[in-house]
């Protein structure tokens, strides 16, 4: 007799074996006895304010681990998360999205019924699978799990084809499943082994594997003025190290878009810095203009990103280029390849001709790294953003977690120059949803804290790094308080700028709309449980602390970064814990370079 294991425990030790260490969600009558499994499976439940927060978290838990879960109840917790899930989705981030159900019994849907015969948390019609339905336009793979002999294997594809296709995957677990007996010998399996991309609608080029990697090799040589241009999606966040390598052994110009900043080490003496264009750190069109070839990586060539497309290279040159498909030239049926051996071979191509560097002629560009912060006339002075992200550099340690918010910080924020290749940085490229970033730091910072324990560290490294506007704050402040209860290792700069000075810009600034409620900031800690926490840090003999400043004056930064209790880095001394550093602003504040961005932005609008 084969060995056997509740479902619901199957279900959390696959996921305990690809890396979901955390389980986030908000728990309903669904869920209930699903959730007894996930303690006993070695998954810890992270329990969010709502479910929005936890679609957000699993999403930055992902970005930061490799693979995310959530865990929501029928109906209402569903449409509540897919916001968030959405956004995986868009962005290429593989999440898990479990949905406790009602009894299968309740899931069929019935014509001729009694009156009364209605499950809560429905619409009422008895179309009882309409929200799984609604499921299928946001994920690859959708499993309902309803019967014990078919559900381990549609747990593992779901897995697998979000690992696969990173994007995310929907599992509908009916309650009265949650214990039925399954058999656990599927466990012993790796499913991730020889992974291809299981599943496309698209149709294929007849151009594929190594026949491809031969062209793409061949252009590359044969280039003048080739150039790297980087980003995260499509796949290409599981192969950093991979294009990095190629980076260095090609010597080939590189940039990368703004959601893909820390892609490559900003080190590496070919790398040029965030391609903005025109309102970059440095003006980086030149390079692009003048290139003859154009290898773009996973790019996500969003309107928001580019400018209005304005600053896309020219697709009559350009070579996209996904984890499993790549398009040639502006082609719309794409190539199927496996990027991870497309740059070993394209790296070792590479490497045999010592440096294809020495052949390119390239216009002389500007060095970001070596670009100052504007000089202020008076340290009284209030802070601006135009010099504000420069300062800031200081501040940021190896190993640091950086997010930058869904307006003006992620703007400032690719004027960063990062300490070394362990930094990340998080930011959206495509879907921008306002509030998404601080549930997405509580995810990163989850996922740090279960790296830390899984290479059992004397010591932390890193922090998460958070830069957010005040009206996206409000949207999701209330995860602080998870935030403070995990004792997580955070430094949140609070963009005040008393509203949406990103909208303000764009159109009629002195609008209503465009304020948001005055809070006091620094209070809040203390009001989300600040001090349990730390009182609960020290009775098991730990170090967390919550510090929270007010800056308004140049003055009061420079004092700020010169504070030992804030630089809780793995070098500083200050303990770890929540720093909430709000920064006074005026209301129209955007850095400089931007005005005119926004000036644009409005008149597209028709």
């Amino acid at each position: 007799m084969p060995r056997t294991i509740p479902l619901a425990s199957y279900l959390f030790k696959r996921l305990r074996q690809y890396g979901v260490n955390h389980l986030f969600g908000v728990p309903g009558d669904f869920t209930l006895k699903a959730l007894d499994h996930a303690k006993t499976s070695g998954v810890k439940w992270v329990g969010n304010c709502n479910e929005l927060n936890a679609g957000f978290a699993a999403d930055g838990y992902a970005r930061t681990k490799g693979l995310g879960a959530l865990f929501t109840t029928y109906g209402v917790g569903e449409l509540s998360a897919i916001n968030a899930v959405a956004g995986s989705y868009a962005e290429h981030v593989p999440v898990i999205h479990i949905a406790g159900l009602p009894q299968r019994q309740h899931m069929i849907q019935k014509q001729h019924t009694r009156a009364g015969d209605i499950v809560h948390h429905s619409l009422g019609d008895r179309k009882n699978t309409v929200f799984r339905d609604m499921y299928k336009n946001v994920t690859v793979a959708q499993a309902f799990l309803t019967n014990k002999d078919t559900a381990p294997e549609q747990i593992d594809n779901a897995i697998r084809y979000a690992l696969t296709q990173c994007r995310p995957s929907y599992i509908g677990l009916p309650c009265d499943m949650v214990n039925r007996e399954v058999n656990a010998e599927g466990l012993d399996l790796d499913i991730t082994r020889n992974l291809q991309d299981t599943g496309s609608s698209q149709e294929q080029s007849d151009i594929t594997g190594e026949g491809l990697v031969e062209i793409i090799s061949q252009y590359l040589e044969e280039a003048q003025r080739p150039l790297l241009l980087v980003d995260r999606s499509m796949g290409m966040d599981q192969l950093r190290q991979e294009l990095n390598d190629f980076v260095v052994s090609s010597g080939t110009p590189t940039l990368t878009m703004p959601s893909g900043a820390s892609m490559i080490d900003h080190h590496i003496p070919n790398y040029y810095g965030v391609h903005a264009g025109p309102v970059g750190q440095i003006d980086t069109m030149p390079l692009v203009d003048d290139a003859d070839l154009v290898l773009a990586f996973g790019p996500m060539f969003a309107d928001t990103q580019t400018l209005g497309w304005t600053v896309v290279p020219d697709p009559t040159k350009t070579i996209i280029i996904g984890k499993q498909k790549t398009w040639l030239f502006g082609e719309r049926e794409p190539g199927q390849v496996d990027a991870r051996e497309l740059l070993r071979a394209l790296t070792s191509n590479a490497k045999n001709k010592k440096s294809l560097s020495s052949t390119h002629k390239h216009p002389p560009i500007s060095d970001f790294r070596t670009v100052t912060a504007p000089a202020y006339q008076n340290q009284k002075d209030s802070i601006d953003q135009s010099g504000l992200y420069l300062r800031l550099n200081q501040y940021l340690r190896p190993h640091d977690i950086i997010l930058l918010g869904n307006a003006t910080p992620i703007l400032g924020g690719r004027d960063f120059v990062l300490p070394d290749s362990s930094c990340r940085v998080i930011v959206s490229g495509l879907w921008f949803s306002i509030g998404s970033t601080l549930p997405t730091a509580l995810g990163a910072g989850m996922a740090q804290q279960a790296n830390h324990n899984d290479t059992n560290a004397q010591s932390p490294k890193g922090r998460v790094v958070v830069l957010e506007g005040d009206g996206s704050f409000q949207v999701t402040a209330q995860e602080l308080s998870t935030i403070i209860h995990h004792r997580l290792n955070m430094t949140i700069f609070l963009i005040n700028n008393d509203g949406y000075a990103y909208e303000r810009l764009i159109h009629n600034p002195d609008a209503d709309y465009h304020d948001v409620a005055p809070w006091i900031y620094s209070l809040l800690p203390r009001a989300f449980g600040a001090r349990e926490a730390i009182r609960k840090a020290c009775s098991l003999g730990q170090d967390y602390s919550v510090d929270v400043i007010t800056l308004r004056t140049w003055t009061d930064l420079e004092d700020f970064l010169k504070d030992e209790r804030f630089d809780n880095g793995s070098g500083g001394v200050g303990k770890p814990g929540l720093k909430l550093v709000e920064i006074k602003l005026e209301k129209t504040d955007v850095p400089e370079k931007f005005k005119k961005v926004f000036e644009s932005a409005g008149q597209r609008l028709g």
